[in-house]
């Protein structure tokens, strides 16, 4: 009653209605608020979301970017040793210019215009940046391992720093990703070289097996009359014949040369040297093993005597050293 006294009806009814006012307007502004801070909080997170998709994405994809790139790297290196006649003085830095850059020795390489590494990389800062994001994609090295004699593992160290522009979130990596690239098909530098690119012998494992069965050589003779490759810890892996290399390794492969196929292209036939790739093309001294039981003679089929059981003719008649060519 005091305060109808005080103010009058009149001042009470407008106070009392101001407060109403008020009190529903600070009611808008905090829940307009809240309103903002979840759609902020929203916001956010679908964009680290989007970030995390972009980078797990490109953790995938790179593979196959790689894959593509060294293929190509690896086909244009052996085009170059075939043509020029001469081994790379070492195939990893070789490669690694070529697989990047797609060049050779400064020189574009047609094979690899918009598909080397470098190319993917911009694709990937182009794309990202379409998305809102920054990425900064950095190759540190490259490297090449040979796992295995059939297959060959490529190693691109990359630094990964992915950010939203807005600063919301970030990413930094540093990762070495390997990929494993098959060599079926690829193309041996040794017959490149040595034949003056007029047979370009492909890398294909030879799967029968036996070779021999009691006197039976007929997959013997297929394994020759293709140039098959088998397992060979005594023979050069596949990446130490772009170099010209003749010592062992543990992922060495070697073939048997058809010397008709040589003959056929017009290129000088050695008939007295063991038929085994790398021996016949660099004309090294070993002993011989020759005549062998049920072998044709126009094969010629010579190999040297630490090959007997691997190309399982112990069980056959043949001559050795000093009987052989």
């Amino acid at each position: 009653m005091a305060i109808i006294k005080l103010f009058g009806k009149k001042g009470f009814t407008y106070l009392l209605v101001s407060s109403l006012i008020i009190v529903v307007l600070l009611g808008i502004f905090f829940v307009s608020n809240q309103y903002k801070y979840q759609d902020q909080i929203e916001s956010q997170s679908i964009r680290i979301r989007a970030m995390n998709d972009f980078v797990n994405n490109f953790n995938n994809d790179v593979h196959r970017a790689t894959h593509t790139s060294a293929f190509r790297a690896l086909i244009s290196l052996e085009d170059n040793v075939a043509s020029n006649g001469q081994y790379l003085p070492n195939i990893t830095q070789a490669f690694e210019e070529t697989f990047y850059n797609g060049t050779l020795n400064g020189t574009n390489i047609q094979l690899m215009q918009n598909s080397s590494f470098k190319d993917y990389i911009l694709k990937v800062h182009s794309l990202a940046e379409s998305l809102g994001m920054n990425v900064n994609a950095t190759v540190t090295q490259i490297t090449l391992t040979q796992p295995d004699p059939w297959s060959i593992d490529v190693h691109v160290y990359i630094v990964l720093n992915v950010s939203d522009v807005k600063n919301l979130a970030s990413w930094y990596t540093t990762k070495d990703f390997i990929t494993n690239i098959p060599i079926y098909n690829l193309r041996d530098p040794l017959y490149g070289v040595n034949t003056h690119n007029k047979i370009p012998n492909t890398i294909r494992q030879f799967n029968q097996t036996p070779l021999v069965s009691g006197t039976d050589t007929t997959n013997l003779k297929a394994l020759i009359n293709e140039s098959y490759y088998l397992e060979s810890s005594d023979a050069p892996s596949f990446l130490m014949r772009f170099e010209g290399k003749t010592d062992s390794s543990a992922q060495g492969i070697e073939s048997i040369v058809n010397i008709q196929t040589i003959s056929d292209q017009g290129i000088e036939v050695y008939s007295s040297r063991p038929k085994i790739d790398y021996v016949y093309f660099n004309n090294i001294t070993v002993n011989k093993v020759c005549a062998v039981q049920n072998m044709p003679t126009d094969m010629n089929f010579v190999i040297s005597v630490d090959r007997v059981n691997l190309y399982e003719i112990s069980g056959l008649n043949y001559s050795v050293t000093p009987a052989c060519p």
